[in-house]
């Protein structure tokens, strides 16, 4: 290349040497501007570095550190003993070819890979839209109502000055926290056990899945609410147990009933403090017999303590835990209710002899638990919050329930018959005979609310129709116009 050439190529290029912006730039940025509009062509050769030192009075190392920048780019090549050429093809051309070929592109095709029968019993059911709180979700706790000043001053002391523990957690979780457990089952449910006899968990539905794998094969029957909760049922289908459904009434399961269809079963599952859904309680009378069952017929019961933290009148029955003395009893507790369900802890209380059993079990399911949220669950109980928090949140329910039940007289009495509970986060709203509750449910859904119909609880036909509704989760102003909006539509559906 001449230096004339050089000159008429070099023309355009300015350096301000009293910019805050370092000379490198300033060069990389001119020369870059250059062979994109073309003042520089593909394949022409860049002046040697002495001719622009010379040219426009700057250092050497000015030089080279702006070409070399346009050389990482892509913007320039160098070759050996001929010097620094511009590239055929520019980075900005690569860029449109990709997103060109990119738009052309075919939809991916679907996956060949076919869903197994197990596989399609474990995403069989329903979901929830998401977590968050609305008219008229079940099981959801209002997590507004949180004390999340005293939560985050325990989990940021520990995050502050991080443990030493940050690895796998144990099978059996922090031993801490599973002595604050044992201490407040003992003292709230009369509940029978030592802290090695608890075992953390993520929730009530990766107990009911252990306990399913752990104490039934293929065929073995298992004693099932109905209705009743679709967790457990996925739990059993999926690890292909045979479900027998249990009719129940306001006295809780009708065990009677269960020993007369499944005698030799080898699980009963029940929610003994508070149905879900139906919503009784097992009187004393069954919840004897039932241990009987388990006794004589080698049984294990799963006691599925839900809402036994929310009662609002007379003292709550003994836990069956607290009743068993052959050892019958695996007791499942949960904090998706008291404190929040993204928390992800709950936590079995076995019989004495299979501590070990669990405990690997849970190590070899997912490693256990993350620790540093369990230290702080620890730390939350141990300074009070957890029981002042349960207090405060009872009385708070026991007042939406009120509110829930007279509005829906008020606005729906003609179509939907509730009646109050004595526990809880939810009522079961009947309708007339003969009215679809899944057909109600759609007509809500399509005005955001949210009324989950009685009979996708249950694995028989129902005598009669519902819809379960959560109060809990929703403040009073949202229940009254949740429920006036209701009323509205129920008289122009005619679901009376």
């Amino acid at each position: 290349m001449t230096r004339s050439a050089s000159f008429t190529q070099l023309s355009g290029i300015k350096i301000n040497r009293t910019s805050a912006e370092p000379m490198h730039r300033q060069l990389y940025s001119n020369l870059r501007s250059m062979i994109l509009s073309g003042q520089l062509s593909a394949g022409s050769r860049l002046p040697p570095t002495r001719i622009l030192c010379d040219e426009l009075e700057i250092s050497r190392s000015t030089v080279v550190e702006a070409v070399a920048q346009l050389t990482a780019e892509g913007y320039v090549v160098g070759q050996t003993g001929r010097g620094t050429f511009v590239c055929e093809t520019l980075p900005e051309q690569v860029l449109q070819s990709a997103e060109t070929n990119l738009n052309k592109a075919p939809e991916p095709a679907e996956s060949p890979v076919l869903i197994s029968d197990r596989g399609k019993l474990l995403i069989a059911g329903t979901v929830h839209p998401d977590a968050t709180p609305r008219p008229f979700l079940p099981g959801l706790p209002d997590t507004k109502e949180f004390p999340f000043k005293h939560w985050w001053r325990i989990v940021g002391r520990y995050w502050k000055n991080p443990p030493a523990a940050l690895g796998y957690d144990t099978g059996a979780g922090y031993y801490p926290l599973r002595e604050a457990i044992a201490d407040h089952v003992r003292l709230s449910r009369r509940v029978k056990c030592t802290a090695e006899q608890v075992i953390i968990t993520a929730g009530a539905q990766q107990a009911l899945f252990m306990c399913a794998h752990l104490f039934a094969k293929p065929g073995d029957q298992v004693w099932v609410e109905n209705p009743g909760y679709g967790g457990a049922h996925a739990a059993f289908s999926t690890t292909e147990l045979d479900l027998v459904p249990i009719p129940v009434d306001g006295n809780g399961i009708d065990v009677e009933a269960g020993i007369q269809l499944a005698p030799h079963a080898k699980l009963a599952c029940v929610t003994p403090s508070h149905q879900y859904p139906a919503g009784g309680t097992l009187d004393l009378t069954r919840r004897l017999r039932l241990l009987e069952w388990a006794n004589e017929a080698n049984g294990l019961i799963l006691e599925d303590d839900y809402d036994s933290e929310y009662r609002y009148t007379g003292h709550p029955l003994e836990s069956l835990q607290g009743l068993d003395q052959n050892g019958r009893v695996i007791y499942i507790g949960t904090f998706s209710k008291t404190i929040f369900p993204g928390l992800r802890l709950g936590y079995v209380i076995v019989p004495k002899g299979l501590e070990d059993t669990f405990a690997k079990a849970r190590y070899n399911l997912d490693r256990g638990s993350e620790r540093v949220t369990q230290m702080a669950l620890n730390d939350f109980m141990r300074e009070g919050h957890f029981t002042r928090h349960i207090r405060r949140m009872r009385l708070l329910y026991a007042k939406r329930q009120q509110l829930f039940v007279e509005a829906i007289r008020e606005h729906c009495g003609d179509w939907l018959e509730v009646a109050p509970a004595p526990a809880g986060l939810h009522l079961v709203g009947w309708l007339p005979p003969g009215v679809d509750d899944v057909r109600v449910a759609a007509t809500f859904a399509q005005h955001e609310i949210f009324t989950p119909p009685l009979s996708t609880y249950s694995l028989t036909p129902l005598e009669r129709s519902g819809l379960v509704l959560g109060y809990a989760g929703v403040s009073e102003d949202e229940i009254v116009s949740a429920v006036e909006l209701m009323g509205k539509i129920g008289s122009k559906s005619s679901f009376s």
